[in-house]
């Protein structure tokens, strides 16, 4: 059984809705996000092992020429085995996807850590979630979809994007602080209809690379 592993249930909605029912895949939303995701994770595999972990979601582009709804691959944060199957491919990006403790706000902060550590993109969770697989003996895939690019800035602050007690999305949080900062509704707006080209392209994304896993040693029918 192949696991494919969200942390917030936006980020998992496209691919719920496009899911054949005949695939020995379980879509796992862990309900939260950062370093509390490889809390919630490590409980779930404690219940229902799987054989491949599939760790999917958003994350922000560190690097010019990355658009979005470009898929991403963590190559540091992926089973070598896994990641000679998507080698020679045009369709994803395969290099380094850095985890950072928390949601990078400005274009000058991406620029910054993408110049330091070469790193096409930054996640909340993909290093949390590959040290609980590789504690467990669980190959893993990391897969990534750009939701804001370089240029972009947060239009809302990371703290009211993602609370940072919980690890979860608040959206009456983000009611308020638009309600309080009208000016700031129109970019809102674009945020959100960028997360949704790249929630479409993240399951268009995961419909292809998944069944290979699955035919390598799990038949489709």
């Amino acid at each position: 059984m192949i696991a494919t592993v969200f942390a917030l249930e936006f980020e998992s909605a496209s691919f719920r809705a496009s899911q054949r029912r005949r695939l020995c895949v379980s879509i796992w939303t862990l309900g939260v996000a950062g370093e509390r995701s490889a809390v919630a994770l490590k409980r779930m595999i404690e219940k229902s092992r799987p054989e491949v972990v599939v760790s999917a979601g958003f994350s922000g582009a560190l690097q010019p020429g990355l658009a979005l709804g470009d898929i991403v691959i963590g190559e540091n944060v992926s089973d070598p085995t896994l990641l000679r199957s998507l080698r020679g491919r045009t369709d994803y990006r395969i290099g380094q996807i850095i985890t950072v403790p928390d949601i990078l706000e400005t274009a000058a902060a991406k620029r910054n850590i993408g110049v330091r550590s070469g790193a096409l993109a930054a996640d909340l969770e993909s290093a949390h979630i590959f040290r609980i697989c590789s504690e467990a003996g669980i190959p893993m895939l990391s897969v990534r979809t750009i939701s804001d690019v370089l240029a972009q800035d947060m239009p809302v602050p990371g703290f009211v994007l993602i609370n940072p007690d919980t690890g979860k999305s608040d959206p009456s949080a983000i009611f308020r602080y638009l309600f309080r900062h009208p000016a700031k509704v129109t970019q809102f707006a674009q945020l959100v209809s960028g997360a949704r080209l790249a929630q479409q392209s993240l399951a268009k994304a995961l419909g292809c690379i998944i069944p290979p896993i699955l035919m390598r040693g799990h038949p489709v029918d």
